[in-house]
C-alpha cells in the first residue's frame, strides 16, 4: 500500500521514514518468500495505522523519526508469525536509526579533547531542542538536566520520559523495546566513545546518559552487560 493511502490522521501524526520502511522490508524478505513478505508488509502498515489511533499527537516534532520509526518496528514485530531472536536483527535496526554514526566515526574520536567538546555542543543543542519541544508536545522526550565535565570530558544528561518506552508499556511490548535502546550504545561505540547507562525509561524512572571517550578511565570503571530482556546496561566493575 502506498504511504499516501494509509488511513491515519495526518494532522496528528507522521509517516515513518524511508529508512524504516527499507529496514522492515529487508527483514521480511530475509525470513519469508516474496509473496508472504509483501502480504506482511501491508499488514505491518495497517498495524502501524492502528497503533496511531490511540497515540498522542506528535507529528509536529522536529525529530519525528525517533518517535514514528520505532512504531513501525513494533508493528513489524506484532504481525510476523515467527518471532526471530531480537539480537539477530539488532544490527538492522541500528542501521535504520543511527547508521549515520558509522560515517561520523571516521571523522570524530571522542577521546580527542576538541572532538569531545564539539560533541558536547551537539548534544547540548539537541537537549535544548528537547526542552523547547516538550512545551508543545507534552508526550515527547522529557529531559532531566544537562552537564559537561570539561576537564574529564564527560557529557551527562537524562530522560525522565521516552515516547518509545511509553508506547511499549501501553501495548505490552516491553520485550521489543531494547532493540531501540541498544542502538545508543552502538552509536557511541562508532564515535570511539562509551555510553555509561545504568537504566532506561523502560525499566526505571530515568534513562541516564554519561558519554566519555572509550579510553577515558571512567569508561573502564564499567562493563556492558545484557539483561535477560536483552537490554544492554552499564554495571560498575567490582
Amino acid at each position: 500500500m502506498r504511504e499516501k493511502d494509509l488511513p491515519f490522521d495526518r494532522a496528528r501524526h507522521a509517516i515513518y521514514s524511508k529508512k524504516a520502511k527499507q529496514c522492515v522490508q529487508t527483514l521480511l524478505r530475509r525470513y519469508y518468500d516474496e509473496k508472504m513478505a509483501s502480504a506482511l508488509w501491508e499488514k505491518a502498515q495497517l498495524q502501524y495505522c492502528a497503533f496511531l489511533e490511540d497515540e498522542p499527537a506528535m507529528g509536529g516534532v522536529k525529530m519525528k523519526a525517533s518517535i514514528y520509526d520505532p512504531i513501525l518496528i513494533f508493528a513489524w514485530y506484532a504481525v510476523i508469525p515467527d518471532k526471530p531472536p531480537l539480537q539477530d536483527v539488532q544490527q538492522d535496526v541500528y542501521r535504520c536509526f543511527m547508521g549515520a554514526f558509522d560515517a561520523l566515526g571516521k571523522l570524530f574520536d571522542l577521546n580527542r579533547k576538541l572532538d569531545n567538546r564539539i560533541a558536547n555542543l551537539a548534544f547540548k543543542s539537541a537537549a535544548d531542542r528537547r526542552v523547547k519541544e516538550i512545551e508543545a508536545f507534552p508526550a515527547s522526550f522529557r529531559m532531566q538536566g544537562y552537564s559537561y565535565d570539561r576537564e574529564n570530558g564527560v557529557v551527562s544528561y537524562g530522560f525522565t520520559q521516552c515516547p518509545n518506552a511509553e508506547f511499549a508499556k501501553r501495548h505490552h511490548m516491553e520485550d521489543v523495546l531494547p532493540l531501540m535502546c541498544n542502538c545508543d550504545h552502538m552509536a557511541m561505540q562508532k564515535l570511539h566513545a562509551t555510553l555509561i547507562r545504568q537504566g532506561t525509561c523502560g525499566i526505571s524512572d530515568l534513562c541516564d546518559y554519561r558519554i566519555v571517550g572509550d579510553r577515558n578511565p571512567v569508561a573502564r570503571e564499567y562493563e556492558l552487560v545484557t539483561r535477560k530482556d536483552g537490554l544492554w546496561v552499564s554495571v560498575k566493575r567490582r
